[in-house]
């Protein structure tokens, strides 16, 4: 990747080859899972081949790994997501890709870290991420109370939902106050449209959205300035952090050389879902740090797939409000988080088995 190639140090203990071996096979397990092309838009093989390109262990594990070398207990971490679509009709209508893995990953960092989450969205999309913030959990808070929440001795667990501009000049600003205010850890895009070489945001389909976009490239530049780590996912190749591997989107891929975006981040997590994405970080991190319940279950995702369609999001390829994303109906996703359950399961077993020899 962009700044470390991949080459997280490990969080196993010293000239542990074999856990290390046994983590990359299972982490490569769960790269393969979440990049299963399930939506058929016959994209995810060739993102995936040119990222697992500039990195020698599977994406979610890099990415994993990142994320527990650079977050401190109580840290803050920043995550941004939100994609307006049919923004030429109303800036209310967003979709389900995206949301529901900024809180999964929220909730997994928040589990193994105590972090305080600060979710950047949209103005028009802040009620709406609010919603589905509070289905993992979260008590929706100004952000100097989330963070007074994480040293409570009384337990509350916090999180800030923040608009972000869409205006280039209003993001600079709020870019630099946000990074040098808050020192966040680690700063996260998820299905979030990058920039292209001109500042152009675009859909899959090539369709110009700069307008409505908030700027989040900005705080990605910012957080770079400052040497945060920082980690992009996505599915269609128009997404921050797909900078890293620009080139091969321009060659590959539809409407490659209109959206193929400049921004990288020092990860990339490429996924059929960008939500799956998220999920397999997740995975990767319960597996890292030998905790189970650093990743969700189905029953959550049932509710977090509900909240997003209670709280009005559109499943972005049907055009409905349903419990979906991508086109895929919310059973796919409840079984996508059982089997990767169940991987992390099996994950942390042969890990055990692997430090008793």
């Amino acid at each position: 990747m962009r700044a470390r190639s991949g080459k997280a140090r490990s969080v196993v203990a010293p000239k542990a080859e074999d856990l290390q071996a046994a983590l990359i096979e299972i982490a490569e397990t769960i790269d393969q899972l979440i990049t299963s092309d399930v939506t058929s838009r016959g994209v995810i093989s060739k993102l995936y081949r040119f990222a697992r390109e500039k990195t020698a262990i599977p994406l979610t594990l890099a990415a994993a790994q990142a994320l527990a070398d650079s977050i401190k207990v109580g840290d803050v971490v920043f995550i941004a997501t939100g994609w307006l679509d049919r923004p030429h009709v109303s800036l209310q209508i967003g979709e389900t890709d995206g949301p529901p893995g900024a809180v999964v990953l929220a909730r997994a960092l928040h589990h193994a870290f105590n972090v305080v989450p600060f979710f950047l969205i949209e103005e028009s999309l802040v009620t709406i991420m609010e919603a589905v913030v509070q289905a993992v959990g979260f008590k929706i808070l100004p952000r100097e109370e989330a963070i007074k929440a994480a040293s409570s001795e009384a337990p509350i667990h916090a999180a800030s939902v923040l608009s972000f501009p869409a205006d280039l000049n209003e993001a600079a600003k709020v870019s630099t106050h946000l990074i040098r205010q808050y020192q966040p850890s680690a700063v996260i895009a998820i299905e979030k449209g990058g920039m292209d070489n001109k500042g152009l945001i675009y859909t899959s389909r090539g369709d110009d959205t700069t307008a409505y976009m908030a700027k989040i490239d900005l705080l990605m530049h910012e957080a770079q300035k400052s040497r945060i780590t920082t980690i992009g996912i996505g599915d269609g190749g128009n997404e921050i952090g797909m900078g890293i591997i620009q080139e091969g989107i321009r060659k590959a891929l539809p409407f490659g050389e209109i959206i193929a975006p400049v921004t990288e981040t020092d990860y990339l997590v490429t996924a059929s879902v960008s939500n799956w994405g998220a999920y397999g970080i997740a995975a990767c991190l319960a597996i890292l740090l030998g905790n189970p319940a650093v990743f969700h279950d189905e029953i959550l995702e049932q509710r977090i797939l509900h909240r997003c369609a209670d709280a009005g999001l559109i499943d972005g390829i049907s055009g409905y409000v349903e419990e979906g994303a991508d086109g895929l109906p919310a059973k796919v996703h409840i079984a996508l988080v059982t089997i990767l359950a169940a991987l992390v399961k099996q994950g942390l077993s042969t890990l055990g088995k692997e430090r008793e020899n």
